[in-house]
């Protein structure tokens, strides 16, 4: 047999107030309720918990008086978990911790970050890179609050919210023969020397792209990192393909490179936020929308290269 929380509040009542009817009063029940109450606990405990005396209500005994220091405590830890759990889902304050798989991330998310700590002290932040597949297994683990990925296939363990498509583009030199033209095609781009984005994902749909050029391209170079790539075009390597670019900042190798939409293509990415499915705190919940707002705007198009 087991005791509810809801008989332990009657009990701890009765305890309280050394009397049924005082008892039944504070709680708004029946004086029967909060009888049964005290013999259920008795029988639970194995012990008299009161002495009852007509008219003159029950009186604790020293097991009563011990038993209802457990019963007030537990109580009271019960309720500051409710209390803090009230406050972790309304409060502005904890930390949030983002998983993201976008190389272009470092171009909104600290502006994100730096706007919602400016306005809410109390907000910290846990960034962590990863792969489209381990930040999405880290949301289910529960390592991660909200997570900025690729979404492929539905996960029913994660809710998204897409913020950007981000059609893919051509990268090459600034003083490269296609760099002249407003825009180019897929078999201008499988003619090149390609330097080749080799992420989880990005690899087979730029591969997937250039196989509508009638031909195999010639890979002269492979790289995980976006910068990587950027750079490596900038020193006349050869070209490349992409999906996000940051803002108009010169590569690290140090010299310039030009963004080309790519003609009669439909291939592009959709950035997605990826959160628990249900309600979320507030936290998650504004940086969900800061992140909508930011990615709708001007700014969230300079993100992106417009199509052909």
């Amino acid at each position: 047999m087991t005791l509810s929380l809801r008989a332990m509040r009657y009990v701890q009542a009765a305890l309280k107030h050394c009397s049924i009817t005082g008892a039944a009063q504070a709680t708004n029940v029946t004086p029967s309720a909060i009888a049964a109450a005290l013999d259920q606990a008795e029988a639970v405990f194995g012990m008299a918990l009161v002495t009852r005396a007509r008219a003159k209500g029950v009186f604790p005994t020293a097991a009563g008086r011990d038993v209802g220091r457990h019963i007030d405590d537990l109580l009271e830890r019960y309720d500051a978990l409710f209390t803090s759990i009230s406050d972790l889902q309304s409060n502005l304050s904890g930390n949030l911790s983002i998983g993201y798989n976008a190389p272009i991330a470092p171009a909104f998310l600290p502006m994100l970050a730096a706007q919602m700590q400016q306005s809410n002290p109390g907000v910290t932040f846990t960034l962590t890179e990863g792969d489209n597949n381990s930040v999405q297994t880290g949301l289910v683990d529960g390592q991660f609050d909200v997570i900025l990925f690729v979404e492929e296939l539905p996960n029913p363990q994660i809710a998204t919210q897409p913020i950007f498509h981000a059609p893919t583009y051509c990268l090459c030199p600034t003083d490269h023969a296609l760099a002249q033209q407003n825009t180019v095609s897929v078999p201008q781009i499988v003619a090149e020397p390609l330097i080749l984005l080799d992420r989880p994902a990005a690899r087979g749909y730029y591969l997937d792209l250039l196989e509508q050029g009638g031909g195999a391209p010639r890979v002269v170079a492979t790289t995980n990192s976006t910068e990587m790539v950027r750079s490596l075009v900038a020193s006349k390597i050869g070209i490349s393909l992409l999906n996000m670019k940051p803002r108009d900042v010169p590569t690290y190798a140090g010299n310039d490179v030009r963004c080309l939409p790519i003609r009669d293509s439909n291939s592009g990415v959709t950035l997605s936020l990826g959160f628990a499915p249900g309600p979320k705190r507030k936290l998650v919940q504004t940086f969900v929308e800061s992140c909508v707002v930011f990615c709708d705007g001007p700014s969230g198009a300079n993100l992106t290269v417009s199509t052909a």
